[in-house]
């Protein structure tokens, strides 16, 4: 789940008031679509669009001064200094 443009805005790092990015959770490769077999409900096992039942990889968001993340669970950023950690390396 994406945050909205005007609410990232306006948060900042709990730690050193520094501007928050978003990291989205990876996505898995997608299924080749395959046509239903006659007699099949049509509609049937379709998720929201933007959602992904697979990934249970959550989003964050990610000071890069603090190089700290935070979670963000059921569509709210947990702005917790004891609930962040650490951001793992991009191996750059």
């Amino acid at each position: 789940m994406s945050l909205p443009e005007w609410l990232l805005s306006t948060l900042a790092c709990p730690r050193c008031k520094g501007p928050l990015t978003q990291i989205p959770p990876p996505t898995p490769p997608s299924a080749p679509i395959l046509p239903l077999p006659l007699g099949e409900g049509r509609g049937e096992g379709i998720s929201d669009p933007g959602s992904n039942p697979e990934s249970n990889t959550p989003a964050e968001l990610s000071c890069l001064s603090c190089r700290l993340t935070y979670p963000i669970r059921d569509g709210v950023p947990v702005l917790l200094p004891e609930e962040s950690r650490p951001l793992p390396h991009s191996g750059r």
